[in-house]
């Protein structure tokens, strides 16, 4: 697979058992168990659905294809609920200072709210919607989707240190100006893939008609959601927890 020459120097592997038997990495040892995976990998995705593709790593189309992708995965669990099941960044995100998923005018203005997180938080924006999409039906990143992923993450780390670095050296602000650019780049394209998998996989399920027959829909509109993935991305200027996203 294309990730596989791309990426081959990072791992496909999901976290092992002793990686997720302590502290607050034991929240995702039950994905670990899942054996689910999704009809097209983030690798494929650019082939299989460029359109959406496309939408989704735009910067000029990035807001509006995530407002409607999470609108369309919220319907999707929960068939004609609208924007009630709304949260930010759906509770996956704990609270911290003064953001508190529920507390943040979503029930009065969910449609605004959501604006503000894709602008704030692009990263998670995406990744949430993912979330909810592999909670409902029990699904695991594949190989591609984890090196895609992790390599992702290095670059932002990368540059992240670079930037650092340059606040002590200025030798190091081009080094950084460059990293960040492949960084975003990077970045958009993961998006990207990821938006048209879970676009992907919300059609193939609706033309199956096990939608919304499958698995019992998981709370969406609660505070404290079950535990997210263990694979997500983490965007320019954040550290890599482990797989996490956010701009």
């Amino acid at each position: 697979m294309s990730c596989n020459a791309l990426c081959c120097c990072f791992s496909g592997e999901p976290l092992s058992r002793d990686e997720v038997k302590d502290g607050r990495a034991a929240k995702y040892g039950k994905y670990v168990d899942y054996v689910n995976k999704f009809q097209i990998s983030m690798g494929d995705a650019p082939c299989k659905a460029p359109g959406c593709c496309l939408l989704g790593c735009c910067p000029f189309t990035f807001l509006c294809t995530q407002h409607h992708m999470r609108y369309k995965i919220l319907n999707h669990v929960n068939p004609g609920s609208g924007w009630d099941n709304y949260l930010c960044c759906q509770g996956y995100i704990p609270a911290c200072c003064c953001f508190a998923p529920g507390s943040c005018g979503e029930g009065t203005c969910p449609r605004t709210c959501m604006c503000c997180e894709t602008i704030c938080c692009p990263g998670l924006a995406v990744s949430s919607t993912r979330f909810v999409a592999m909670d409902y039906y029990q699904l695991t990143p594949d190989e591609c989707d984890n090196r895609l992923i992790r390599f992702n993450n290095c670059l932002q780390l990368l540059s992240c240190i670079c930037h650092i670095l340059a606040l002590f050296n200025r030798d190091f602000q081009q080094l950084a100006a460059i990293i960040d650019l492949i960084a975003d780049i990077v970045f958009l394209m993961t998006a990207g893939c990821m938006t048209a998998q879970v676009d992907y996989e919300m059609k193939y399920r609706n033309a199956l008609g096990t939608a919304p027959g499958g698995p019992p829909p998981v709370p969406v509109a609660t505070a404290n959601p079950v535990n997210p993935p263990i694979a997500t991305v983490v965007s320019s200027g954040a550290p890599p927890d482990a797989d996490s996203m956010d701009r």
